[in-house]
């Protein structure tokens, strides 16, 4: 009798660790990079248009957080100095940078990978954008990004004077941010999860007085500190 309860709570046991092993494989979140059509042409929101001729920026490590390092996360975005593109790829990240071409994206969600992190509560995405190195994808046909992270070029043309003045803002610096989600997501069995990082190029311009800068320095400092923070702000993070 007590062989047949040590096999019976064997066989329970064995059982439990299959079950909780399962548990931790079939975790999968599929990333992409989603962006909507370029027009021929922007419209600001203090009413002129951007003719754009290249629209480029360097995204590098995907990564998500999870719900309690979330404050610790967001501490590291406001002092981190300069992020590297390339970053090992972990469980719970992505490290290969991406050369995406905004001109060319067509309103085409750009899947990056797939994270399969461990069981957990994840309330965001970190995602960085950084100088491109040699082995970012795209980079052969868009090498001007080497060491840049965004790169725009085109002409604006004032609303009442229709007068175009040519542009270009090129920032070498990284651009941290992160992306709370709507809900958090859980995983505690195997899942699949699709999550879209949205990018709002169509919202980089707005808030700059072109007017009030001098003729030929539309990629100053002052502009290129803009253009970062709505680079920011025009991301989103969305689950399915």
């Amino acid at each position: 009798m007590r062989s047949r309860v040590a096999i019976g709570a064997l066989l329970v046991s064995l059982g439990l660790s299959a079950g909780c092993t399962r548990t931790t494989d079939g975790i999968e979140v599929d990333i992409a990079y989603q962006t909507p059509p370029t027009p021929q042409a922007l419209r600001t929101d203090m009413g002129y248009r951007v003719w754009l001729d290249r629209a480029l920026i360097v995204l590098g490590p995907v990564e998500l957080i999870r719900c309690d390092n979330f404050a610790r996360a967001l501490w590291r975005l406001f002092t981190v100095s300069r992020a590297k593109a390339h970053t090992p790829t972990t469980p719970t990240s992505l490290g290969i940078p991406l050369v995406l071409d905004l001109l060319e994206s067509g309103g085409i969600g750009f899947v990056v990978g797939t994270i399969r992190p461990p069981p957990g509560r994840y309330c965001g995405l970190r995602v960085i954008g950084a100088p491109a190195d040699a082995d970012a994808v795209g980079i052969k046909n868009n090498d001007e990004m080497l060491d840049r992270s965004v790169l725009l070029t085109g002409d604006i043309e004032d609303g009442e004077s229709l007068v175009r003045t040519p542009f270009e803002v090129s920032i070498q610096d990284s651009l941290p941010n992160e992306l709370v989600f709507t809900e958090p997501l859980v995983f505690d069995s195997p899942r699949l999860v699709n999550v879209s990082i949205q990018i709002d190029h169509m919202r980089w311009f707005d808030g700059i007085d072109f007017a009030q800068v001098a003729p030929g320095d539309a990629g100053s400092a002052a502009v290129q500190r803009r253009v970062a923070e709505n680079i920011r702000d025009s991301m989103a993070a969305e689950s399915q």
